[in-house]
């Protein structure tokens, strides 16, 4: 790979047209722009599930047992991915700021790394809140608690 850049296999799903992937880690600017668009997708999780659920006048045409199997594997998915994503920029960013020999490297390294760590608990927020919505959505035609 590139230097300063991670590799980082694709899963099918959500935004998976990239396939194989090099991440920026030593750029936090570029990789907070990529983590912001791949977010994008768990704000349209509700546009998204309204639009694969039916009303009342349409439920016996849409198979919403599917669609809220499909979409869940998806979202979780696309969730893992980013998780992902991220544990890769922390674990490449460690070893910089370890085998670091310059002081003004080791410090962007702590300070990206820092930043990268900050970003698990946002993505903490972001899965919740998507997880949320979907349970809430789905729960009249699935049960979320089965084979847990």
């Amino acid at each position: 790979p590139t230097q300063g850049f991670a590799v980082l296999k694709r899963s099918s799903g959500i935004n998976a047209e990239y396939g194989q992937m090099a991440l920026p880690c030593e750029n936090l600017v570029e990789f907070k722009k990529y983590l912001i668009q791949q977010r994008d997708e768990d704000d349209k999780v509700i546009y998204r599930l309204n639009t694969l659920l039916p009303t009342k006048s349409f439920a016996d045409k849409v198979d919403a047992v599917s669609n809220c199997n499909a979409f869940r594997e998806e979202l979780s998915a696309l969730h893992t991915r980013r998780h992902n994503m991220i544990t890769t920029c922390i674990e490449r960013n460690q070893a910089l700021m370890d085998g670091a020999s310059d002081p003004a490297e080791k410090r962007r390294a702590q300070r990206s790394l820092r930043a990268l760590k900050l970003e698990i608990g946002v993505e903490r927020v972001v899965n919740e809140r998507s997880e949320t919505f979907l349970n809430n959505k789905c729960s009249p035609f699935l049960n979320f608690n089965a084979g847990s």
